[in-house]
């Protein structure tokens, strides 16, 4: 076997699986008459390569006729021109459908007689494969059946490509030229070009149709890839992109918005607490009991109101990335002293223990002193919420953590700050909820515990804003600890 049989015999090779292992592919997007098209003109290309690879080897013993190789290898290319126009008219622009499916109907009936007429003795008389490699056919040029089988394949590949090209030329004439319709007639001619070269007896022994063939198979695949697989998802990411661009939009200008209403409800409230106030200590005059108790719960709802406020507020204020901290160096027990005393009131006639358990000489912190009231209050008026007995211990000691640094692990000195309670406790699986805005693990309107679900989430984006973190162990039925950290001074 020579070296251009063996090339051409490995050309053809792939000329086979190439073709079928695109049509597989193409058939797992979708179930479209394109794709169908397309694997149809992939099982031709295909069909034609067995019959040539064959054909080429019957000089060998044992592989049959050329003539039954040679009919098998023409079944596949006669049928090659009405599926390449079929996918063109998927493709094309033709708008008259009497058009096309009187050419359809024509191209099925013509291949029909082409087949016909292989499948007798009317084409040639006598098929050999030459010791070069080359076919040699004497052929019955004034067959009717021959002219007419020229004809038909000759049109129906001109026909395929006058489609293609029709939309590229007004596509010129306007000025602009689509990338995927240029491609379609590239494949086109490609595939026109391996048609009318299996045609030409002088390359007959050079594989130069299949490659031309592949090279079709490979341009269509790729568009339609492209167009089914490609095109779609990044049409998805475009759109998803300029759907998180609107909720960017919309979140901002509710941020906006709640700032606005929260900041013009604070001044009446203040006005409303001021003004009860001094109406309590007696200021116009003295108060019966019956007065007293009403000013009593005005006050006490418009404090509530207020701090639901002042949450949504802050949280706006965070999210807007408006919320500024300012910082100085901080004794921790100082605020430790002033939190405790605001949490005896918050227990009210509850049977619960306060423990305050504070490391001596603490080392100073860099923080904004209301903020971490803020956050340690959150977290004592959370204890005391959710605890009906036992008690409340809240800890503060010095710690080391290792932090990235420079790019190199350091240890840092932190302050450790805990709140620990007997309460219900909270579930393995709920303790992320924990941490969402506007989320409370009883979120019935029956739900015993008052408040906009914000502390927490607020306490977190505050201590991380302090360059520290925030955390919960709890355990059902036993209680909690809230813990977090802040960096303290070296």
């Amino acid at each position: 076997m020579s070296l251009l049989l063996a090339t051409s015999i490995i050309i053809k090779l792939l000329g086979i699986a190439i073709p079928l292992s695109l049509a597989f592919v193409i058939l797992l997007q979708a179930r479209r008459r394109l794709n169908w098209l397309f694997c149809a003109f992939m099982f031709t290309i295909a069909w034609w390569n067995v019959g040539t690879i064959m054909l080429r080897l019957t000089p060998l013993p044992g592989m049959g006729d050329p003539d039954t190789w040679l009919r098998l290898s023409l079944a596949g290319l006669f049928a090659m021109p009405l599926t390449l126009y079929g996918i063109s008219l998927e493709e094309g622009e033709p708008t008259n459908l009497t058009f096309k499916r009187a050419t359809i109907a024509v191209g099925l009936l013509g291949l029909l007689v082409a087949w016909a007429g292989m499948l007798g003795e009317t084409y040639w008389s006598k098929v050999y494969v030459a010791s070069d490699g080359s076919i040699v056919s004497h052929y019955e040029a004034g067959a009717w059946l021959f002219i007419f089988t020229l004809i038909y394949c000759l049109a129906y590949f001109a026909l395929a490509e006058g489609v293609l090209l029709w939309p590229l030329y007004k596509a010129r004439q306007r000025g602009s030229m689509e990338r995927s319709k240029l491609l379609f007639a590239l494949g086109g001619a490609l595939a026109v070009l391996g048609g009318v070269l299996t045609g030409l007896p002088i390359v007959s022994r050079y594989p130069l149709n299949s490659i031309s063939m592949i090279g079709a198979s490979l341009v269509y695949a790729y568009l339609i890839l492209e167009e089914q697989l490609l095109n779609p998802w990044r049409e998805l990411n475009r759109e998803l992109a300029a759907a998180n661009e609107k909720l960017k939009e919309a979140d901002r200008l509710k941020n906006q918005f709640v700032a606005t209403i929260s900041h013009e409800l604070r001044t009446p409230l203040n006005s409303i607490i001021g003004f009860t106030k001094l109406i309590l200590n007696e200021i116009d005059g003295p108060l019966n009991e019956l007065q007293r108790t009403d000013l009593s719960a005005i006050y006490t709802s418009s404090q509530h109101l207020l701090s639901l406020v002042n949450d949504v507020l802050d949280f706006s204020k965070i999210a807007a990335g408006k919320m500024e901290l300012h910082k100085e160096m901080l004794d921790f027990r100082e605020i430790v002293v002033g939190v405790m005393s605001t949490t005896l009131a918050l227990v009210g006639d509850k049977d619960i223990e306060l423990i305050e358990e504070v490391e001596e000489n603490l080392p100073t912190v860099y923080a904004d002193r209301v903020r971490i009231r803020q956050v340690i209050l959150n977290l004592m008026s959370n204890a005391a919420k959710f605890t009906e007995k036992g008690s409340i211990t809240l800890r503060v000691k010095r710690i080391t953590e290792q932090v990235e640094l420079d790019g190199q692990r350091r240890a840092m000195p932190f302050i450790l700050c805990s709140v620990t309670d007997t309460g219900i406790g909270v579930a393995e699986k709920d303790i992320p909820i924990v941490f969402e805005e506007f989320r409370q693990l009883d979120g019935s309107t029956s739900r015993q515990a008052e408040g906009t679900g914000l502390g927490m989430p607020i306490s977190k984006r505050l201590v991380e804003m302090h360059g520290g973190r925030l955390w919960v162990e709890s355990k059902v039925g036993v209680g909690s600890t809230f813990s977090f950290t802040l960096p303290a001074s070296s």
